[in-house]
Protein backbone atom coordinates (compact mmCIF):
# COMPACT_ATOMS: atom_id res chain seq x y z
CA UNK A 1 0.00 0.00 0.00
CA UNK A 2 2.76 2.09 1.12
CA UNK A 3 4.53 1.92 -2.88
CA UNK A 4 1.22 1.80 -3.97
CA UNK A 5 0.37 5.66 -2.94
CA UNK A 6 4.14 7.03 -4.45
CA UNK A 7 1.28 8.96 -7.12
CA UNK A 8 0.87 11.14 -4.49
CA UNK A 9 3.65 11.34 -2.40
CA UNK A 10 5.94 11.55 -4.87
CA UNK A 11 8.94 11.61 -2.45
CA UNK A 12 11.97 14.10 -3.81
CA UNK A 13 14.51 15.13 -1.22
CA UNK A 14 12.88 17.31 2.09
CA UNK A 15 13.64 20.71 2.27
CA UNK A 16 14.70 20.45 6.00
CA UNK A 17 14.98 24.79 5.96
CA UNK A 18 11.86 25.70 4.71
CA UNK A 19 9.06 27.07 6.73
CA UNK A 20 5.70 25.35 6.33
CA UNK A 21 3.00 27.22 5.43
CA UNK A 22 -0.73 26.63 5.04
CA UNK A 23 -3.16 27.03 2.17
CA UNK A 24 -4.16 30.36 3.53
CA UNK A 25 -0.54 31.88 3.53
CA UNK A 26 0.34 30.44 0.04
CA UNK A 27 -2.87 31.51 -0.89
CA UNK A 28 -2.39 34.99 -0.13
CA UNK A 29 1.30 34.43 -1.92
CA UNK A 30 -0.76 34.20 -5.24
CA UNK A 31 0.57 30.41 -5.41
CA UNK A 32 -0.61 28.13 -6.83
CA UNK A 33 -0.81 23.81 -6.86
CA UNK A 34 -2.56 23.26 -10.03
CA UNK A 35 -4.16 25.70 -12.65
CA UNK A 36 -7.80 25.04 -11.60
CA UNK A 37 -9.24 26.63 -8.49
CA UNK A 38 -10.70 23.88 -7.43
CA UNK A 39 -12.85 20.27 -8.50
CA UNK A 40 -13.67 17.31 -7.43
CA UNK A 41 -12.62 13.74 -9.24
CA UNK A 42 -13.85 10.35 -8.83
CA UNK A 43 -11.99 7.19 -9.30
CA UNK A 44 -12.97 3.74 -10.09
CA UNK A 45 -10.03 0.99 -8.86
CA UNK A 46 -9.91 -1.97 -10.86
CA UNK A 47 -7.13 -4.67 -12.03
CA UNK A 48 -6.32 -6.98 -8.85
CA UNK A 49 -8.40 -5.09 -6.59
CA UNK A 50 -11.64 -3.24 -6.12
CA UNK A 51 -12.80 0.15 -4.71
CA UNK A 52 -13.15 3.57 -5.00
CA UNK A 53 -11.21 7.04 -4.64
CA UNK A 54 -12.03 10.70 -3.98
CA UNK A 55 -10.06 13.52 -4.86
CA UNK A 56 -11.59 17.05 -3.95
CA UNK A 57 -9.64 20.58 -3.41
CA UNK A 58 -9.73 24.18 -3.58
CA UNK A 59 -7.54 27.55 -3.39
CA UNK A 60 -5.74 26.48 -6.55
CA UNK A 61 -4.73 22.63 -5.16
CA UNK A 62 -3.52 24.23 -1.68
CA UNK A 63 -6.45 22.71 0.72
CA UNK A 64 -7.60 18.86 -0.45
CA UNK A 65 -9.17 15.92 0.31
CA UNK A 66 -8.38 12.37 -1.05
CA UNK A 67 -10.29 9.19 0.61
CA UNK A 68 -9.69 6.16 -1.13
CA UNK A 69 -11.14 2.16 -0.08
CA UNK A 70 -9.63 -0.39 -1.95
CA UNK A 71 -10.47 -4.26 -1.75
CA UNK A 72 -8.43 -7.38 -2.51
CA UNK A 73 -7.52 -10.95 -1.72
CA UNK A 74 -4.77 -11.61 0.07
CA UNK A 75 -3.76 -15.47 0.83
CA UNK A 76 -7.42 -16.01 0.62
CA UNK A 77 -8.26 -13.83 2.98
CA UNK A 78 -10.39 -10.27 1.76
CA UNK A 79 -8.88 -7.46 2.94
CA UNK A 80 -9.78 -3.83 3.56
CA UNK A 81 -7.39 -0.74 3.03
CA UNK A 82 -8.38 3.16 3.48
CA UNK A 83 -6.90 6.39 2.89
CA UNK A 84 -8.03 9.33 4.20
CA UNK A 85 -5.71 12.73 3.97
CA UNK A 86 -6.55 16.12 4.46
CA UNK A 87 -3.65 18.70 2.78
CA UNK A 88 -3.21 21.87 3.98
CA UNK A 89 -0.52 23.98 2.20
CA UNK A 90 2.45 22.29 3.07
CA UNK A 91 0.76 20.16 5.89
CA UNK A 92 -0.49 16.37 5.07
CA UNK A 93 -3.19 15.65 8.14
CA UNK A 94 -3.79 11.31 7.46
CA UNK A 95 -6.62 10.14 9.66
CA UNK A 96 -7.43 7.09 11.04
CA UNK A 97 -11.25 6.61 11.76
CA UNK A 98 -10.47 3.42 13.27
CA UNK A 99 -9.39 4.68 16.67
CA UNK A 100 -10.17 8.83 15.93
CA UNK A 101 -6.51 9.75 15.37
CA UNK A 102 -4.40 11.28 13.10
CA UNK A 103 -0.66 12.14 12.15
CA UNK A 104 0.77 15.46 10.78
CA UNK A 105 4.22 15.29 8.29
CA UNK A 106 5.22 17.99 5.81
CA UNK A 107 6.01 18.24 2.10
CA UNK A 108 7.35 20.68 0.65
CA UNK A 109 7.27 19.91 -3.21
CA UNK A 110 5.30 21.74 -4.66
CA UNK A 111 4.98 25.44 -2.43
CA UNK A 112 8.97 25.80 -3.00
CA UNK A 113 9.04 25.42 -6.80
CA UNK A 114 5.39 27.41 -7.28
CA UNK A 115 7.28 30.90 -6.58
CA UNK A 116 9.63 30.77 -9.86
CA UNK A 117 7.49 27.49 -11.86
CA UNK A 118 3.85 27.20 -13.14
CA UNK A 119 1.74 24.91 -12.15
CA UNK A 120 2.70 22.57 -15.05
CA UNK A 121 6.04 23.21 -15.13
CA UNK A 122 5.93 21.98 -11.27
CA UNK A 123 4.23 18.99 -12.17
CA UNK A 124 6.49 18.02 -14.54
CA UNK A 125 9.59 18.46 -12.89
CA UNK A 126 8.85 15.75 -9.83
CA UNK A 127 7.60 13.67 -12.06
CA UNK A 128 10.75 13.83 -14.03
CA UNK A 129 12.55 13.72 -10.28
CA UNK A 130 10.78 10.47 -10.08
CA UNK A 131 12.33 8.66 -12.97
CA UNK A 132 9.36 9.50 -15.04
CA UNK A 133 9.43 9.65 -19.05
CA UNK A 134 7.12 11.14 -21.13
CA UNK A 135 5.44 9.78 -23.73
CA UNK A 136 2.46 10.43 -26.35
CA UNK A 137 -1.03 12.48 -25.07
CA UNK A 138 -3.98 10.53 -24.89
CA UNK A 139 -7.56 11.54 -24.36
CA UNK A 140 -9.42 10.60 -21.07
CA UNK A 141 -12.54 11.66 -20.29
CA UNK A 142 -12.21 14.48 -23.15
CA UNK A 143 -9.49 16.09 -21.31
CA UNK A 144 -5.95 15.52 -23.50
CA UNK A 145 -3.42 14.22 -21.03
CA UNK A 146 0.11 13.53 -21.61
CA UNK A 147 1.19 9.98 -20.51
CA UNK A 148 4.21 9.23 -18.26
CA UNK A 149 5.48 5.76 -17.66
CA UNK A 150 8.51 4.61 -14.79
CA UNK A 151 10.85 1.75 -15.33
CA UNK A 152 11.08 -0.65 -12.30
CA UNK A 153 9.42 1.67 -10.42
CA UNK A 154 5.96 0.30 -8.31
CA UNK A 155 3.91 3.12 -10.25
CA UNK A 156 4.31 2.08 -14.32
CA UNK A 157 1.96 4.44 -15.75
CA UNK A 158 0.39 7.76 -15.32
CA UNK A 159 -2.08 10.15 -17.37
CA UNK A 160 -1.86 13.92 -16.40
CA UNK A 161 -3.81 16.64 -16.81
CA UNK A 162 -3.15 19.71 -15.89
CA UNK A 163 -0.96 18.45 -12.69
CA UNK A 164 -4.11 16.19 -12.00
CA UNK A 165 -3.50 12.41 -12.54
CA UNK A 166 -6.77 10.99 -14.25
CA UNK A 167 -4.84 7.23 -15.04
CA UNK A 168 -2.44 5.15 -13.30
CA UNK A 169 -1.47 1.84 -13.77
CA UNK A 170 0.79 0.82 -10.40
CA UNK A 171 2.28 -2.60 -8.73
CA UNK A 172 1.11 -3.61 -5.37
CA UNK A 173 3.21 -6.68 -4.45
CA UNK A 174 2.61 -8.46 -7.14
CA UNK A 175 -1.07 -7.22 -7.99
CA UNK A 176 -1.72 -4.44 -10.98
CA UNK A 177 -4.10 -1.74 -9.51
CA UNK A 178 -5.53 0.74 -11.88
CA UNK A 179 -7.07 4.03 -11.26
CA UNK A 180 -9.39 5.45 -13.42
CA UNK A 181 -11.13 8.91 -13.36
CA UNK A 182 -14.74 8.63 -13.54
CA UNK A 183 -15.90 11.54 -12.81
CA UNK A 184 -14.47 15.44 -13.22
CA UNK A 185 -16.42 18.50 -11.91
CA UNK A 186 -14.59 21.93 -11.94
CA UNK A 187 -14.79 25.33 -10.25
CA UNK A 188 -17.25 23.42 -7.80
CA UNK A 189 -16.15 25.19 -4.15
CA UNK A 190 -16.53 22.00 -2.64
CA UNK A 191 -17.78 22.06 1.34
CA UNK A 192 -15.17 23.38 3.24
CA UNK A 193 -16.35 20.41 5.74
CA UNK A 194 -14.54 18.35 3.54
CA UNK A 195 -11.17 19.77 4.33
CA UNK A 196 -12.05 19.56 8.09
CA UNK A 197 -10.57 16.93 10.89
CA UNK A 198 -13.14 16.07 12.79
CA UNK A 199 -12.91 17.85 16.83
CA UNK A 200 -12.90 14.26 18.40
CA UNK A 201 -10.09 13.18 16.43
CA UNK A 202 -6.96 13.15 18.48
CA UNK A 203 -3.11 13.62 17.53
CA UNK A 204 -1.00 11.18 17.51
CA UNK A 205 1.93 11.29 19.87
Amino acid sequence: MRHYLLFISLLVPSFLSAQAKTAEELREEDLKKYSIESAEINYKISGDADGEELMAFNDFGWMSLRQQTMTFELYGITSTQSVYEITDGDFVYRLNPDDSTYSIRKDYKWSQQASYKNPEQVSEAILFSMGGKQQAYKTHLEKNCQVWTFEGKAIQELWVWNGLVLKRKAKLGDRLIETTATKITIDISPNPILFTIPEYFQKKN
